[in-house]
């Protein structure tokens, strides 16, 4: 899987789960945070119970982030504090400063936006 599939899916996902659902069941106008909304974004190689979990780099091609331990973390994530209302295209670029700030602090100090 490249990274640009890994940034439709947790797109999708993203969306799914910020804008779909709460809209089939309440009017995002009305709604009232009680502590400010976070959105985990998740990378995760899993494989049988009974044996080491893979690294991310056995299952992900992260080549572009630039040298890391890709063939030895089996996870990488980053939350992200900011309203879940936004359009497409803003979501987008948050996502993908996320993954970069992820990427960065899981050791691909390389990492750059305009690389994804």
């Amino acid at each position: 899987m490249g990274l640009d599939e890994v940034q439709a899916l947790l797109l999708a996902a993203w969306e799914s789960a910020a804008k779909t659902l709460p809209d089939a069941i309440v009017d995002p106008a009305r709604m009232r945070w009680s502590a400010p909304p976070t959105t985990e974004l998740r990378l995760s190689a899993e494989g049988p119970h009974d044996q080491p979990s893979p690294g991310l780099g056995t299952l992900i091609d992260l080549n572009a982030l630039g040298p890391g331990e890709d063939n030895i973390r089996p996870e990488m994530a980053v939350t992200i504090t900011r309203s879940p209302i936004m359009h497409h295209q803003e979501r987008q670029t948050v996502l993908r400063r996320a993954l970069v700030h992820m990427a960065r602090h899981f050791g691909y100090v390389w990492a750059e936006e305009d690389l994804l």
